[in-house]
């Protein structure tokens, strides 16, 4: 009955770490978020990354909408994304609109977030 009840949990934790996509940790990414209407919200760090999504980690403790942007700044890529999960400073997105480069985005709004310094800029 033991090894009944032991390798059902462990099942059951299996289960929860299955992903559509795989994880690829990262070290210490930096990123920004921007709201839909171009206005910084925080920088904060990428964790984690797969095809569908990201797991950021805010510098602050804001609220989120619940779709924006996300500005790799290492890939210098900007994704649309959605929330899916928040736990403290944590967060999961998933991609609405693949990261693509900075440079392919016309909006001057999406482009200052390659700005250094985008947050003082307004």
């Amino acid at each position: 009955m033991f090894s009944f009840l032991t390798a059902k949990r462990a099942s059951f934790a299996e289960a929860l770490q299955r992903r559509l996509h795989p994880r690829q940790r990262t070290r210490l990414r930096p990123a920004k978020i921007a709201s839909l209407e171009n206005e910084f919200i925080c920088d904060c760090t990428i964790r984690d990354i797969s095809e569908g999504g990201v797991r950021l980690v805010l510098d602050e403790d804001l609220d989120l909408p619940e779709e924006f942007y996300v500005f790799d700044a290492v890939a210098k890529t900007v994704a649309e994304v959605q929330l899916r999960w928040r736990r403290g400073l944590a967060a999961g997105v998933v991609y609405l609109v693949p990261p693509a480069s900075i440079r392919l985005f016309r909006n001057t709004g999406v482009r200052k977030l390659a700005q250094r310094l985008y947050a003082l800029d307004g």
